[in-house]
């Protein structure tokens, strides 16, 4: 039998290496008008005047379309490498705790009857909590050695032209499959 462990976790580190993954794919973060934030938007368009933005703002699969004006936005948070890489050091620190943490299942022939049912929720609990603790801390790992959600663009002193320029790399194309309407913006 051939051993899989090395090449299971070797496979999960390169994951993201062939692709941009990222564990939520909407978007950014928008700061604007001083306090205000909209959160898991999706950039639509840039212009010279305005910004087009897509969210949800309750329910998964219904997006609101809103157009901010581009003087008004201050900053704009995007997602950082631990939001790209933390998912595979979850899975790495799950794989990791199941292989060499978990404990080993007594036999059941060396069970009487009344210890099989006495522990015969031991071993998927045991292979639950290997994993969960695993996954969360190759996840908080991963988060932590990879700098956390702290990559803030502030945009507050830019002009409008070099507004236009940082926004434009976050660009992404709208859920409903085109540019808003116009009975969308407000």
């Amino acid at each position: 039998m051939i051993r899989l462990g090395p090449k299971i976790v070797l496979l999960i580190t390169l994951l993201p290496l062939f692709g941009n993954f990222q564990l939520i794919a909407q978007g950014v973060t928008l700061f604007y008008d001083g306090n205000k934030s909209i959160r898991n938007c999706r950039i639509i368009e840039v212009s010279e005047l305005e910004v087009s933005v897509e969210y949800t703002p309750f329910l998964p699969g219904v997006y609101v379309s809103r157009n901010l004006t581009l003087d008004s936005i201050i900053g704009i948070r995007e997602f950082s490498r631990s939001n790209k890489y933390a998912p595979y050091l979850m899975l790495l620190g799950s794989y990791l705790a199941v292989k060499y943490f978990m404990q080993d299942p007594v036999p059941r022939s060396e069970k009487t009857l009344s210890e099989r049912f006495a522990t015969w929720l031991d071993e998927p609990l045991n292979f639950l909590s290997s994993v969960c603790i695993g996954g969360s801390t190759g996840y908080i790992a991963g988060y932590i050695l990879l700098g956390g959600n702290r990559e803030l663009i502030v945009l507050k002193k830019l002009s409008s032209s070099e507004k236009q320029m940082a926004l434009t790399p976050h660009i992404k194309p709208s859920m409903r499959g085109g540019h808003p309407k116009e009975s969308d913006k407000p």
